[in-house]
């Protein structure tokens, strides 16, 4: 009997096409088509055989500019009831009141692409046509804020905005209805290959600004925005999460479908055939290789657990680590920096 794959984390790219440019985008390589409909369709019921909760995000490119293939693969998750978390990362920029309405019926949980303030934001997020991305994306946040949709937002952080990072605490604030926010170190893949990460000096400089700030404001309006990596180590550290929980690559429970229905372990890892670990169309999920590139990431990683912070931390990034002499030295600082708010 055919063995089925536990899915927990299923990333759909629906398109590579995108109105914007971003300077350090790691999926700016990926393949350019839309992914087709029976492509997204078969993908996710891969992922629900088994009848495990599973996370199940749309990504791309822009993924709004593929709302319809969202629409078609969240009414097979409801009429086959299954349970899957639906999370959409977008910029925004191409966001409707349809759209937002139909995200908000149907729950899906919305994180949006801002990396700061908008002269900071402007110089990392480059929309095509050569308007403000800020603004872009601004509007699309203000008119989920009028459809009562709260966001979380991810702020790639770089050399370029790392010494401007409070920044992103003063726009949440700002927009109302940013409750998470989530600090995704660049990776040095797609148009990030060759950047230079930000000086952990300066990341660990950077987190006390925010915390401290967050802080502040919280007490002054009384709304908790809460931190992604924050919330992540006060699970691990009270036993409720486990270390590497994060890692679904290393579990050998992560599938990145890319739009042309090839799988891999991990989006920062699309292209390259050692972390091919299946075709949508052709095969299925390759269960075996997809054991096979976790244990080689738990081999890499072998540095984190003889870290004196790794109970709290729960693990680095092997996307980050590989290739960097077995250590990302700025995602170390900012784990210390909110180690000590665990």
């Amino acid at each position: 009997m055919e063995e089925i794959p536990v899915i927990r984390n299923l990333i759909l790219s629906l398109t590579g096409a995108c109105n914007y440019a971003c300077t350090y985008c790691y999926a700016a390589f990926h393949p350019a088509a839309a992914m087709k409909k029976e492509v997204a369709l078969r993908a996710v019921d891969m992922a629900g055989q088994k009848g495990l909760p599973f996370i199940l995000q749309f990504t791309g490119g822009e993924p709004l500019l593929a709302f319809d293939t969202i629409k078609a693969v969240t009414a097979r998750v409801e009429e086959c009831r299954y349970p899957a978390i639906l999370q959409l990362q977008t910029n925004a920029s191409l966001m409707t009141d349809a759209m937002a309405e139909y995200l908000k019926k149907h729950k899906i949980a919305i994180g949006v692409s801002l990396d700061g303030r908008p002269a900071v934001n402007d110089a990392l997020r480059k929309v095509k046509d050569g308007s403000s991305a800020s603004q872009a994306t601004i509007r699309g946040i203000r008119l989920l804020a009028a459809h009562q949709i709260a966001i979380g937002l991810t702020c790639v952080v770089t050399r370029t905005n790392v010494k401007d990072l409070a920044g992103i605490i003063q726009m949440a604030y700002y927009l109302g209805n940013v409750r998470q926010i989530g600090f995704d170190l660049l990776r040095c893949a797609g148009r990030g290959t060759g950047l230079e990460p930000a000086d952990p000096a300066e990341v660990t400089k950077a987190m006390q600004e925010v915390y401290a700030l967050a802080q502040a404001l919280e007490k002054a309006t009384g709304v908790h925005i809460h931190f992604s990596q924050l919330d992540r180590m006060c699970k691990v550290s009270a036993g409720q999460g486990c270390v590497f929980g994060h890692c679904y690559t290393m579990h050998g429970e992560g599938a990145y479908v890319a739009s042309d229905g090839k799988i891999y372990a991990c989006s920062s890892l699309v292209g390259e055939p050692q972390y091919l670990i299946g075709d949508v169309c052709n095969g299925g999920f390759d269960i075996e290789k997809a054991k096979k590139v976790g244990e080689q990431v738990a081999a890499a990683m072998q540095a984190c657990r003889e870290c004196k912070l790794f109970g709290v931390c729960g693990g680095g990034c092997f996307t980050r680590w590989r290739g960097r002499g077995g250590k990302a030295a700025e995602e170390c600082a900012m784990y210390r920096v909110f180690s000590r708010h665990v």
